[in-house]
């Protein structure tokens, strides 16, 4: 393995890994109930990012799937949370502007990590690296999808509920319907 595609590889293991202290972060300085819960989930998504890479490093090419079977699709796991959330959600939770900053930096954060991958993808040689590049590319795009919707629910709650029924779960399920 070339020493750039080694540093590529590096440099996007220790973007995961400070992704996991940063969502960690926010998780608990975030007052809003569903944003702390957001960023849980996007820590397990950090994780099982983290350990894809750290596969990828270490050249065990069987270890690099696609889909495990222990892998948890992170747009199911944010419809299961907020769906037994639902009865927390729906008491009026004030929004702090703090969280909405959280949100923003999150948004940004989440862009960046597209372009990396995207470019990575781009530069990689092999296949398996290739697919691993846009298969984390498409994870932010989703993560990032999930805050865009997440920061109009804060910053306009009233014209959000009544756009979606008030249902909670219905701005996950049109998430996933979504494309950026």
């Amino acid at each position: 393995m070339s020493e750039d595609l080694k540093d590529i590889k590096s440099i996007a293991l220790q973007m995961e890994i400070d992704g996991i202290k940063f969502y960690n972060d926010l998780a608990g300085k975030t007052l809003h109930p569903m944003g702390r819960a957001m960023f849980r989930s996007f820590v397990e998504d950090e994780k099982l990012h983290a350990k894809r890479l750290r596969a990828l490093l270490s050249a065990d090419k069987k270890a690099i799937q696609t889909k495990g079977k222990d892998a948890v699709d992170s747009r199911q796991r944010l419809l299961t949370i907020f769906q037994e959330m639902g009865d927390e959600l729906k008491k009026r939770v004030t929004v702090n502007t703090n969280d909405i900053e959280a949100v923003r930096l999150a948004m940004e954060i989440e862009e960046k990590g597209i372009e990396f991958y995207e470019l990575s993808a781009e530069e990689a040689n092999d296949v398996k690296e290739k697919e691993t590049y846009h298969f984390l590319a498409g994870e932010e795009k989703t993560h990032y999808s999930i805050l865009k919707n997440t920061l109009e629910y804060l910053e306009n709650t009233e014209l959000w509920e009544a756009e979606n029924e008030g249902r909670i779960y219905d701005m996950w399920t049109n998430i996933v319907n979504k494309k950026i």
